[in-house]
């Protein structure tokens, strides 16, 4: 089997995973990613929260330490409603003021990784639609999807209705988290992937739904939920 190029720094049976489903099989061929721990180092969902608490953007919230725990509590309880009640508070700012500040944050972010950029303009150079599938905000991550070379038009990610230009508290749905991604890939995208890419169990049931399951690791975070789970369905594991 021939491994492309822009596989070669992965592991091989990751690589050897991915090559074997490169070959046109039909007309439309998708590759759907999740993004915090995925494309880049840790949250820049959970990051802009912190930067919005922090600087006083954040109606009501003062306490940034105590609005922490009440978000990590939440997603304890419910991941989804978690990471949707943590754009709920964003309710009230003008949409085009959280544009320019998570496009500043895009900038200003140092955690890309190169080699998931490299295998994703492969997989365009081999006819892929390259999409993202993320339960962070949808502004933050469209703002970050052009650093690592996907199309701003292909993100998909939690967000609120937006009325008179303000952010409301109403989430838009399906809300991509668990099997709502897997309920968004259907509303958006509009076919099975051929391969999904991610790292938490909030990612599950996309990479149950693909035809390729691809997960991505951490050397410092040798076993968690996830990778246990890659192992007992053979689904490759790439360690950062």
């Amino acid at each position: 089997m021939r491994i492309p190029d822009w596989l070669a720094d992965f592991d091989q049976p990751f690589a050897e995973a991915i090559a074997r489903q490169i070959t046109p099989s039909r007309e439309r061929r998708v590759a759907a990613f999740d993004a915090d721990g995925t494309l880049w180092y840790e949250d820049i969902g959970e990051a802009f929260a912190r930067w919005l608490a922090a600087g006083g953007h954040l109606e009501g919230i003062a306490d940034v330490p105590a609005f922490w725990e009440e978000y990590e509590r939440r997603v304890d309880e419910s991941r989804i409603d978690g990471y949707t009640w943590v754009i709920q508070v964003m309710a009230g700012l003008p949409e085009a003021d959280v544009q320019l500040w998570c496009r500043q944050l895009a900038a200003a972010w140092s955690n890309y990784r190169p080699l998931m950029r490299a295998l994703i303009a492969g997989l365009q150079s081999e006819g892929f639609e390259t999409w993202i599938v993320s339960a962070s905000n949808r502004w933050v991550v469209h703002a970050g999807a052009p650093h690592v070379g996907i199309p701003q038009d292909k993100v998909i990610g939690i967000q609120t209705q937006v009325v008179d230009g303000l952010l409301t508290t109403d989430p838009v749905l399906p809300r991509p988290c668990n099997q709502g991604k897997v309920d968004a890939i259907k509303a958006h995208i509009g076919v099975v992937p051929t391969f999904a890419f991610g790292d938490s169990m909030g990612d599950f049931e996309m990479l149950g739904y693909v035809e390729q399951a691809l997960v991505v690791g951490r050397n410092d975070q040798p076993d968690n939920e996830l990778i246990r789970q890659a192992g007992e369905k053979g689904w490759p594991v790439h360690r950062f």
